[in-house]
């Protein structure tokens, strides 16, 4: 056994043990907690699973026996599930192994949003909600600014201890940030939502607080930058306007105004300090490229997607399998790395990953699997509307879920350049399931809330007492 593989196991075994710990001896506000902090930053991470795929799994399994879970959108889970499951049992059989591992990781996704929904309908005020997620910010960030101090093509090992080392940054070729993530685009993606929470947040803060959530509101937009990719950018670009829509009651003209001229400085700071500070300078060369097209695709998707759209027209209701076969290993069974004279005869031949979330699910797990997984976040979307309609007595609650109507958009369009689910993006994978379920378990909890606080209204003399019990599905 190699060293790195023994630091891995016993790493495993000390993060199990605590989250068993906490899950037994503590509130499981606390334990849940410890684990969605704990999802970007895998202190395990093989080909077979990370250290938040081990916990989420051991902390399920405990709060399930104690009786400490409410199950929430049991039927759209299910759907996923058998999707995935038709798609390994009609298509998946070659690479079997790979293909059970695949579907566990990406199973364990749907049991953070789960613990996820419980967190956030246990925990006292909204407040809790948008705490720990800047809580998660704080902490990605501070990992980011560390890669950023070694420059592309490096590795920032703590300590020298190898079984700890970073993430490893894009090549000086390439020199993009890839961040807590694994990859420029997944983490990307995760600074473009947690600036729209943040700026959420900035709204609601007082005192100290607000100071503190401005420097974050900055540091995401550097992080944003300096992982060169145009898709997160544009898309928070995009977003930025909507904000203002959505939360226009709740800032008024003036300060509408004051967010705008903010939001322009705080870009303007931060691409500033990406160009003339750091070896990560590469966003605005490649938004000047952004426009080019081959036959309609863009520039640097015109051979992944029409390679995908070959292979999705051979298989397109199952697919090839949950499992996406990476190219040591195609290049290890003697198939060709890349072969696409004709796209319209491509079985066998080597095709990269789509980069995008809606070729790569029909790539996999066809148009059964594809379905499931994009309905569950519209329904989501559609749940947070409802609750939206509702006037939500808590502040923090009342605008966290209409913060929600803005993240699924910014999500599901950023998704179209990207996966956000593939084997090796898991722990970013987590981070949204997560994410819906801190939105959903909000917007339940504010629901309940509104119940109650009609009922008292009703009791009030002169009032009927009315008594809505919430549906908890």
């Amino acid at each position: 056994m190699s060293s790195s593989a023994a630091w891995n196991i016993a790493f495993g075994i000390i993060a199990l043990l605590l989250i068993l710990v906490l899950a037994t001896s503590t509130k499981r506000t606390t334990a849940i907690g410890v684990l969605l902090v704990m999802i970007p930053f895998q202190i395990v991470d093989t080909q077979y699973g990370s250290s938040s795929i081990l916990i989420a799994y051991g902390l399920i399994a405990v709060l399930l026996l104690t009786g400490e879970l409410r199950l929430r959108m049991l039927p759209a889970l299910g759907l996923i599930v058998l999707g995935y499951l038709a798609s390994f049992v009609v298509a998946g059989q070659e690479n079997l192994v790979l293909q059970v591992i695949t579907m566990i990781q990406f199973f364990s996704a749907l049991m953070v949003f789960i613990l996820a929904y419980n967190f956030a309908r246990a925990v006292a005020s909204g407040k809790s909600v948008l705490d720990i997620l800047l809580v998660i910010d704080a902490l990605v960030i501070a990992y980011c600014i560390l890669q950023l101090t070694v420059g592309p093509g490096e590795r920032f090992t703590p300590l020298g201890i190898q079984a700890l080392a970073f993430n490893v940054n894009r090549t000086p070729d390439d020199p993009r940030l890839v961040g807590a993530f694994g990859n420029p685009g997944s983490t990307a993606g995760y600074f473009t939502l947690m600036v729209l929470v943040c700026a959420v947040a900035y709204m609601l803060a007082e005192g100290r607080r607000k100071f503190l959530i401005q420097c974050l509101i900055g540091l995401n937009l550097l992080g944003l930058v300096v992982t060169g990719n145009r898709a997160g950018f544009l898309v928070l670009l995009a977003m930025f306007p909507f904000f203002l829509y959505v939360f226009r009651s709740e800032l008024g003209p003036k300060r509408i105004t004051t967010y705008m001229l903010g939001g322009i400085v705080a870009l303007t700071l931060a691409s500033a300090t990406a160009i003339y500070f750091t070896d990560f300078d590469t966003m605005f060369t490649r938004l000047e490229r952004v426009t080019e097209t081959t036959n309609g695709v863009p520039s640097t998707r015109s051979v992944t997607w029409p390679a995908a759209i070959a292979k999705i027209r051979l298989h397109p209701w199952f697919g090839y399998g949950p499992y996406y076969p990476k190219v040591q290993e195609l290049e290890k069974s003697g198939l060709p790395r890349v072969e696409f004279e004709d796209l319209n005869t491509l079985v066998t031949a080597y095709d990269p990953y789509p980069h995008s979330l809606y070729l790569y699910l029909l790539r996999t797990v066809g148009i059964v699997g594809a379905l499931p997984v994009v309905a569950f976040f519209i329904l989501t979307w559609k749940l947070i509307w409802s609750a939206t309609r509702r006037e939500i007595p808590d502040r923090y609650r009342s605008n966290v879920v209409r913060m929600g109507l803005l993240l699924i958009p910014a999500f599901l369009i950023a998704q179209i350049t990207l996966e956000f689910n593939r084997e090796e993006t898991m722990d970013y994978t987590q981070f949204i399931f997560a994410l819906m379920g801190l939105l959903v378990g909000t917007a339940d909890r504010g629901r309940q809330e509104t119940a109650r606080h009609s009922a008292l209204v009703g009791a009030a003399p002169g009032g009927e007492a009315i008594s809505h019990q919430p549906a908890v599905r």
